[in-house]
């Protein structure tokens, strides 16, 4: 048997908008939220006809045993499908952990888009979407890669047309910001029936619409909560407005804020001056649709009779 070692893409994500319309009974958030696939990535590599499962990580803060997502995803694989086979899994990190940016949830469903394509797709595009449901609420988001509307707890996806170009910053505290806390303490601000309204009219105004003026749009329900938590957090949305960003918002639950610019000059001098901040890590990357599973290199690494 080959034994073959395949690179790809597993890119991170920004919320440009994000509100929270209700909440189920089970305790999950339903929200709506403009998520945009952008340049900045991991990389992970998979070799196939492993001798036995196992994953590692560049980052010491991903753990390498049974509990990485991207594991996860690759026993849930092996699971729908009855195959018997190992894969080892490498992820060069990246994507800052805890930012925001859905570094693992990128990776899981990499790995799941990329076992579906070397088996030769025994999995439907549903039968993906339910495993990715299950690893977590922004996993079935990355299937695609593609700008979204998303809604309900993450499985609702509503392709958009707009063309995002600005260049973008991305400036992260060095410190991750919980998920599960972040909802936790998120409280209601308006009725469910005007946060129902928000939803329908923004799926309906993004609807196969290229001109929508996305740039008043953006805002972020969890940036009260977390800035209250982190003021940091607020500083850093104000240092990026007075560097020359046209709009800033945290993205996800955070801890990361995203800067957009609509100069490349003032995005120049904006990552010139805030990479003073030493702690601070600031990327520089824009909007990027990825319309299928990228695939970076490909190597044999032994063959068995």
């Amino acid at each position: 048997m080959i034994s073959m070692r395949l690179g790809y893409i597993s890119p991170a994500k920004i919320n440009l908008y994000l509100r929270i319309v209700g909440k189920q009974p089970d305790g999950y958030h339903q929200l709506i939220s403009l998520m945009c696939p952008v340049s900045l990535h991991d990389r992970i590599y998979i070799q196939f006809h492993a001798k036995h499962m196992q994953i590692k990580s560049t980052d010491r803060q991903v753990p390498d045993n049974r509990s990485n997502l991207a594991f996860k995803a690759a026993e849930a694989f092996f699971k729908a499908t009855s195959l018997d086979d190992c894969v080892s899994i490498d992820i060069l990190k990246r994507i800052p952990v805890g930012a925001g940016l859905g570094g693992g949830s990128s990776n899981a469903a990499t790995v799941l888009s990329a076992l579906n394509q070397w088996y030769q797709l025994p999995l439907t595009s549903e039968q993906l979407k339910s495993i990715a449901l299950s690893l977590g609420a922004d996993v079935p988001f990355f299937l695609n890669n593609t700008v979204a509307l998303v809604s309900g707890i993450g499985e609702c996806l509503h392709q958009v047309t707009i063309d995002i170009r600005n260049p973008i910053i991305i400036v992260y505290p060095n410190f991750s910001v919980s998920t599960a806390w972040a909802f936790k303490n998120f409280n209601f601000s308006l009725t469910k029936e005007k946060r129902d309204d928000i939803k329908t009219d923004l799926i309906s105004r993004y609807k196969n619409s290229q001109d929508v003026q996305w740039i008043s749009d953006i805002q972020n329900d969890l940036e009260k909560i977390a800035f209250q938590r982190y003021p940091i957090l607020s500083d850093i949305k104000k240092e990026l407005r007075s560097q020359g960003a046209m709009q800033a918002v945290m993205s996800g639950s955070g801890s990361s804020i995203i800067g957009i610019f609509n100069e490349e000059k003032k995005h120049r001098n904006a990552l010139k001056n805030l990479k003073q901040k030493k702690t601070w890590q600031i990327i520089a990357c824009h909007v990027k649709n990825y319309s299928n599973l990228t695939q970076i290199n490909t190597s044999k690494v032994d063959q068995s009779n």
